[in-house]
């Protein structure tokens, strides 16, 4: 076929006899202000002309886009086409990058395609199905289509958005690049989905930590116990075998801090305590953190990590990380940066490699050793590594472990300490 005139649109063949099919003609026509799409009837006879090659019968089955380079999509897939060129259609796009979402696009425009001349009419009576009972024509697409998604899309996606229990679907839609949000979509599914994660409060597991600092043996060796909320800013940290034990507690803004049962009172000393139970709770939450307001994703192609030290090395999705500097949507954009390389093959983090304006530092963290503990994946170590600009591992520089993993501990328990493994092969060295 060739087409000469409509190459920097995109042209959608469309049944124009249909009067449902034009009523969605005018509905997406009013979400194109740029009028990047051309809708063009097949009955139209500027279509036999500029497609003289096309199988009329074979379009009045299917809608047929052709994009502006000249590829053809049809039916549900064109659809999806359209949705990331349509305004505030995007998120509909990302949706279909999920596994078994397209699928199901495909049932129900395949049953609305076959009906579309009952949905057209005005009067009950053409509505009514052939040779069927009570329920019109007009509903049956639109009950399969709320049957067909709830049973098959995944749980993540499905929250109430009333409620706002499951921000997945709110904040990928807020995601100004799309691609970008399919990968999150989809890796977030396998790290459990957030109808799994959501569910838990709070967490608790021993940490160690090995500080390597470039030499062959660590310099120096910490264990700690760390529980803290998944839903509000609350840690508790205890060290581990050393003479005087430092416990700390935040609680929002309030810090409380003791030494051998002795109060720490000094600001400047409750500063390091303070960054340190924010970070390790970060930390813990990743990748759960992309969706918290204030961040801004864009995807970043896809990448083969460099091979000396990766575990493992096949090909990732890229999408990068920022916050904003007031930690709301809109905001300015940090110059700090992390960029997730998310394996193809598991959708699970493999690496991340960060840059630090304030000292122009790189790092990169290379995640493993995942486990399912609560119905989540969680990756139990993760050794960070010096870099450049370019993501070559240079000097090891900690090893950080994750054991005793337990979900919805009381956060107010007595002993941390008396806690038991949740699973087999979690428990601490």
């Amino acid at each position: 076929m060739n087409d000469t005139a409509g190459r920097s649109r995109y042209v959608v063949l469309y049944d124009g006899d249909c009067a449902f099919c034009t009523g969605w003609r005018d509905r997406m026509a009013r979400r194109d202000p740029h009028g990047l799409i051309e809708w063009l009837s097949v009955h139209d006879p500027v279509v036999a002309a500029r497609y003289p090659d096309l199988d009329r019968e074979d379009a009045l089955k299917k809608m047929y886009v052709f994009a502006p380079d000249g590829s053809l999509t049809k039916g549900a897939d064109g659809w999806v086409v359209l949705f990331s060129v349509l305004e505030r259609m995007g998120w509909l796009a990302i949706l279909a990058r999920v596994p078994g979402v397209k699928p199901v696009m495909r049932q129900v425009y395949h049953y609305i395609a076959g009906r579309r001349y009952r949905l057209s009419c005005s009067t009950a009576a053409c509505r009514q199905p052939r040779g069927g009972s009570g329920d019109s024509g007009s509903r049956i697409p639109l009950v399969m289509l709320v049957v067909l998604l709830t049973t098959s899309m995944p749980p993540a996606l499905l929250g109430c958005a009333g409620a706002n229990d499951d921000p997945v679907g709110e904040r990928l839609a807020m995601i100004a690049d799309p691609i970008a949000a399919g990968v999150l979509a989809a890796a977030f599914q396998n790290y459990g989905g957030y109808e799994t994660w959501g569910r838990h409060r709070t967490v608790e597991y021993r940490y160690s930590l090995k500080l390597y600092a470039g030499q062959q043996e660590p310099v120096a060796v910490s264990r700690q116990i760390h529980r803290f909320s998944l839903r509000e800013e609350k840690a508790y940290i205890e060290e581990l075998d050393v003479p005087e034990p430092r416990i700390m507690r935040l609680d929002g803004e309030a810090l409380e801090v003791d030494r051998g049962g002795v109060p720490v009172t000094d600001p400047e000393e409750l500063e390091f305590p303070r960054a340190l139970s924010r970070l390790v709770r970060w930390s813990f939450m990743n990748p759960w953190n992309l969706l918290e307001t204030g961040t801004v994703l864009e995807a970043r192609a896809v990448r083969t990590p460099a091979a000396e030290g990766a575990i493992p090395s096949d090909p990732c999705d890229v999408v990068r990380f920022r916050r904003t500097e007031d930690g709301t949507d809109g905001g300015t954009e940090s110059d700090d940066w992390h960029d997730f390389y998310i394996s193809r093959l598991s959708r699970l983090v493999d690496r991340v490699h960060s840059y630090r304006a304030d000292d122009h530092s790189y790092r990169i963290s290379i995640w493993s050793d995942y486990w399912t503990i609560g119905g989540v994946r969680v990756s139990t170590e993760r050794r960070v590594y010096s870099s450049d600009e370019f993501g070559s591992l240079g000097q090891l520089e900690a090893i950080a472990r994750y054991r005793d993993i337990l979900f919805d501990v009381p956060f107010d328990a007595d002993s941390p300490d008396s806690k038991g493994p949740l699973a087999a092969g979690t428990g601490a060295e």
